[in-house]
Parts: structure tokens; C-alpha cells; sequence
């Protein structure tokens, strides 16, 4: 069985090295002289510690003020920011507030896009930061045939803690996979730091579904599903804030993986049907298998590893001299290199730095240091682990049918 998960994880990673080199990159696109009016929502519950951070922010975007309109929705909000958006909208023209009922994000969307004025609507989360350049330099590529949405690259605020520099880690790895999920036309996500879509488009398709707690993912899925295609800007810089502690990582990635696995079989119909071409041969199936191996690799591993530490207990116990000889004895390379299973180890070495180098353009193509040694080692080492815990989590969640929230 390890031999098999070697193989197709060498496989994978081959494929998508071979995607990177069908060329991901593009010189930096000019924004069009005539910019289209453009339509900024910020849906908001509870975000008084967060909000003027990103109103402020979009103030700052290199757009023509009299092109932009700015819709902040206060989504029933039980604390102050429902007074701190007013006090901050009384100085800026083209901001103003939508105060509603709390229905959750999506319907807070929905009763923006039936103002919007814009040709474009751009969705950014309360506790985000758009860079100056960021919805000019996405523009261009609406340009492009059957384009309904383009996608920012997203990194993480001000990492701080370790939770928050793993996360750093993911969102960097996060924009090479969408730039290459963008190049092959799979790329089915469009998340809410800032994603920007045609407005008519979105009418034409019903908006987002409220009953969804993961709307941004369904509403890129059913785009998909009509046959448009989704861009991703790598010139198009964002910033969100990342969980800082393990629960609320935790609540964060359980939701997200419920969302994955609810609206895939929502959308089930495009799994090898010839209409998708590559995202119904390669990517959907892929997204599932992924998961899969992921479940079965870190428990074949952890059950190894569970195994060895019991025996190494038990002889230290039974065998006098036992712990001694094996904490203190440093085996030679020869004898490691003996020691191990070539069938298996050959091709997880070769993943491993086909899995480097990805890492290395990943952190190039996001313009992004390397550095952080420790979370380097527990993004590689730790991760796994951890992320298979929120996916038992949230496998468990549907299959007994946990409501769904937010």
C-alpha cells in the first residue's frame, strides 16, 4: 500500500511540475485606460476590531474614485460596527452602509449585488487588506473569453505566532497551485479577500446560496458548472488575517473541508463529463483522491510509528540494557541506507524534491522570503497531520449530519 501512495504522489507531483513549465508566469499586465466602474462590498458581522483596518485600505486603491463604489454591509452586527462604519463613511463620498438583519455572508452579498452599479463586483472580507494595485492589476483579464471572476493573490497579515507563519506557508503554496489550476482552466475557488466577478454574470446565476457556509467555493463551482472560467492575478496582492490559536484554525478548516465535500457532491454531475474537459478528468477526481491518500499515508505512518514506539517500550522494559544501547548507538549511513525499503523510499524521495522545488517558485511567484525555518518543518513534518485531523473532523460531521454553520 505505501508503495502505491510513493508511486501516485510521485506521479502528481510530475504532473504538476510539467503544468509549471507550460508557462504560469505573465509580465505585469497594464490596467485598460478606460476602467470599468467597479462595485466594492464589504460584508461585515462583528468586525469592529477589524473593519477600518480594510475600509482604510481600500481608500487607498489606485482606482478612479468616481469609478468606485463602495457597499459596507452590516449583517445584524451585535457589537459597535454598525457606528464605526458610519463615523468612517461620512468622510468618504463613495462609501456608504447597508444595515440588515443578520442572515449570514451570502445574503449580505445577495442584497448588495440588487444596489451594485457597477460593471464588476468585488467582494472583500472585513478582516482583510487590499494593496494599492490590487483590483487595477486584475482587471485585464476580463478581457479574456467567458472570464466571470479573477481571484487576488492572497497572503497572511502580519504572521506573528506559529499558527499564523504555517498558514503564511499555505496561502504562498496556495497561489502556485491556483496559477496552475488557472492555466490547465480548473480553478474553481473564488475566495473573499478579494474576488471580483461581472456583476451581470452573477445576476444571471442567482448570486450566492445562503444555505451554503462555504458560498464563495459553491457560487465558483456553479460558475464552472455554466461553462465560465475563473482567472487568478498574481500581480493582484491581498491580505487576510489567519487564525491564531488551534481551535479557531480548527473551526476554520472543518468548516472549509465541509464545504468541500458538500458542494462536490453538489456539483457531482461534472465528475467525467466530457463538457468540463479537464477539471471533470483530472481535477475533481484529484481533489477526492488527494484526500484519500492524505487519510491513508498519515495513518499507515502514525500506525507505524505508534507500533515501533511500543515495541522499543516493551524491549526496553524486558531487555536489560536495551534503551541504553538504542538511545546512545548512531547508525552509519550505510546502515540507514540498508535499512530502508528502496521500492518505497526512491519515489517519496523524488516527490519530496519535486515538493521543494515547488515550495521554492511558489515563495519566487508570490515575491515572498523564505524564512521561518521551524515552520518550514511543520509545514512539511506536522501539517499533514494536523490537516487529516480536520478532515476525519469534518468526514464525521456529514456522515451524522451535523448542522452546518458558519
Amino acid at each position: 500500500m505505501m508503495w502505491f501512495i510513493a508511486f501516485i504522489a510521485l506521479y502528481i507531483s510530475i504532473v504538476w511540475l510539467n503544468f509549471l513549465y507550460l508557462g504560469i508566469t505573465n509580465p505585469k499586465q497594464k490596467a485598460p485606460k478606460n476602467l470599468p466602474k467597479t462595485t466594492i462590498v464589504v460584508p461585515a458581522y462583528n468586525e469592529e476590531k477589524t473593519i477600518l483596518t480594510t475600509l482604510k485600505s481600500i481608500t487607498k486603491l489606485n482606482y478612479p474614485e468616481e469609478k468606485l463604489e463602495v457597499i459596507v454591509v452590516n449583517d445584524g452586527s451585535k457589537d459597535n460596527t454598525k457606528k464605526v462604519v458610519q463615523k468612517f463613511i461620512k468622510k468618504h463620498r463613495n462609501f456608504s452602509l447597508l444595515d440588515k438583519k443578520n442572515e449570514g455572508k451570502a445574503e449580505a452579498l445577495n442584497s448588495a449585488i440588487k444596489i451594485a452599479t457597477g460593471e464588476l463586483f468585488a467582494c472583500v472580507d472585513a478582516d482583510s487588506v487590499v494593496e494599492e494595485d490590487s483590483l487595477a492589476n486584475a482587471i485585464h483579464n476580463f478581457s479574456k473569453p467567458k472570464v466571470a471572476a479573477v481571484i487576488s493573490s492572497i497572503q497572511i497579515y502580519q504572521p506573528k505566532n506559529i499558527y499564523e507563519k504555517l498558514q503564511k506557508i499555505e496561502y504562498v503554496m496556495a497561489v502556485l497551485m491556483r496559477k496552475l489550476m488557472s492555466s490547465i482552466d480548473t480553478l474553481a475557488m473564488t475566495p473573499g479577500v478579494l474576488s471580483i466577478y461581472k456583476t451581470d454574470v452573477l445576476k444571471k446565476i442567482g448570486g450566492f446560496d445562503k444555505d451554503n457556509i462555504t458560498e464563495d467555493y459553491e457560487v465558483a463551482m456553479r460558475l464552472k458548472y455554466h461553462g465560465y472560467k475563473i482567472e487568478i492575478e498574481d500581480n493582484s496582492i491581498t491580505h487576510t488575517k489567519a487564525p491564531r490559536s488551534f481551535w479557531s484554525l480548527w473551526r476554520q478548516r472543518v468548516r472549509w473541508y465541509r464545504g468541500f465535500i458538500f458542494n462536490h457532491l453538489k456539483y457531482r454531475k461534472m465528475f467525467f463529463n466530457k463538457k468540463y474537459s479537464f477539471l471533470a478528468y483530472f481535477q475533481l477526481p484529484l481533489d477526492v483522491i488527494g484526500v484519500v491518500f492524505l487519510l491513508t499515508a498519515t495513518g499507515i505512518i502514525a500506525f507505524n510509528v505508534i507500533k515501533h514506539l511500543y515495541e522499543f517500550i516493551v524491549r526496553s522494559v524486558m531487555i536489560k540494557g536495551y534503551f541504553t544501547s538504542q538511545i546512545f548507538s548512531i547508525p552509519s549511513f550505510k546502515e540507514i541506507i540498508l535499512s530502508q525499503n528502496m521500492k518505497i523510499m526512491i519515489p517519496i524521495w523524488v516527490a519530496l524534491i519535486a515538493g521543494i522545488y515547488l515550495f521554492y517558485r511558489a515563495h519566487k511567484l508570490s515575491k515572498a522570503p523564505i524564512k521561518h525555518p521551524f515552520s518550514i518543518w511543520t509545514y512539511f513534518i506536522l501539517l499533514p497531520y494536523l490537516t487529516s485531523l480536520h478532515w476525519i473532523s469534518a468526514i464525521s460531521h456529514e456522515l451524522f449530519g451535523t448542522k452546518r454553520k458558519w
